[in-house]
């Protein structure tokens, strides 16, 4: 479980917050999901969505039946936040913020006086040769005002002077502390409340107590039991009926083979296909999936192919058989099998 990818359940979607996780999803079971996070505040960044992904429902089966994530049900009931608690979280964060904000203060000053004596030593150095030109210039006053006859004790004098002026040390440079005050949200950036991972901790439930009762194998039978083969009661357990077991085998059948799969509905099928990740593929097929030994119609066969045809795809038939037939109910544990048939129109795919 501890590397076990959680998946929360909202309003009966599988969602993922965590952006490794995704990546580990992404790469290493070629699940991709959808990216559903946007900013309300700025429209501008709602063409780039961010966290969190949600998934299918076929994707969260098949990721919970490899044993790589576990369901975290969310209740669809949440009794607000005692006054206790939103005034020991607030005073948690507002700790936490100012400790960060007076370290990142101290830091500052001790770059400051860094570059303070980093201009301090360079400053010394060439003071240090002004010094010894403005000797030299001294000096040849000091010999021409006498070889022009000058009295000597007014030139010595002078030159007295003038070195005493050259060697009195220049007044060394002082840092400024800055008297910042307290941390808040006014001379900081770091009060900003950002969105992140749902805190399940504080969360009340209401009505979640008994079995849940399902139709198959589903993801669990115990809601909230916290393994990976546990579901939620509020979420509708996948797969609970006979066409259900047909697209999670189907879906595990096309993953298998490092297909990817995405929403079809937009494109007349259950979805659509493609040979590796969204962002760099078009979606070569547009699939339907036919269960057992349903019929199938002419006219459906002419209806998917021109379908294929009208949206740049072959129509993919992904026909799914447990051997389980009229008079005889009873399943054989763990045998299925799915065909697949690709269906072009005009010689267009």
């Amino acid at each position: 479980m501890a590397d076990s990818i959680p998946l929360y359940v909202v309003d009966g979607i599988a969602t993922i917050w965590d952006a490794q996780a995704v990546a580990t999803a992404h790469c290493a079971y070629d699940i991709s999901g959808l990216r559903a996070g946007t900013l309300p505040g700025v429209v501008q960044q709602n063409a780039f969505l961010g966290l969190p992904v949600t998934l299918m429902p076929e994707e969260a089966s098949h990721l919970i039946k490899q044993g790589v994530a576990h369901l975290v049900p969310l209740p669809s009931q949440i009794r607000p936040p005692s006054k206790e608690l939103v005034a020991q979280r607030t005073a948690a964060r507002i700790a936490r913020n100012r400790a960060l904000a007076l370290a990142a203060w101290a830091d500052e000053d001790r770059r400051a006086a860094a570059s303070a004596a980093k201009s301090a030593k360079a400053g010394a150095a060439g003071a240090e040769k002004r010094a010894l030109r403005a000797k030299k210039r001294a000096e040849a006053t000091r010999t021409k005002a006498l070889a022009d006859g000058e009295d000597h004790d007014v030139v010595q004098e002078r030159y007295v002077a003038a070195m005493a002026a050259i060697d009195a040390a220049p007044p060394a440079p002082t840092v400024v502390v800055k008297e910042r005050g307290v941390p808040t949200s006014e001379n900081t950036n770091l009060f900003t409340v950002v969105p992140a991972m749902p805190v399940i901790d504080g969360l009340v439930e209401r009505g979640r107590d008994g079995e849940v009762e399902v139709e198959g194998d589903g993801l669990g039978q115990r809601p909230g039991g916290g393994d990976p083969n546990s579901a939620s009661s509020c979420v509708e357990l996948f797969p609970a009926s006979v066409r259900d077991r047909a697209l999670a085998d189907t879906f595990a059948a096309l993953n298998a083979r490092g297909l990817r799969m995405g929403l079809g509905p937009r494109f007349g099928g259950e979805w659509l296909v493609y040979p590796g990740d969204y962002l760099r593929y078009h979606a070569h097929f547009t699939s339907q999936v036919i269960v057992r030994n349903q019929p199938i119609r002419p006219a459906e066969l002419v209806a998917w192919g021109r379908l294929g045809t009208g949206t740049k795809k072959a129509g993919l038939l992904c026909c799914w058989d447990d051997g389980v037939r009229a008079g005889n109910e009873e399943a054989k544990e763990g045998v299925s099998e799915v065909e697949f048939y690709s269906l072009e129109w005009a010689n267009f795919g």
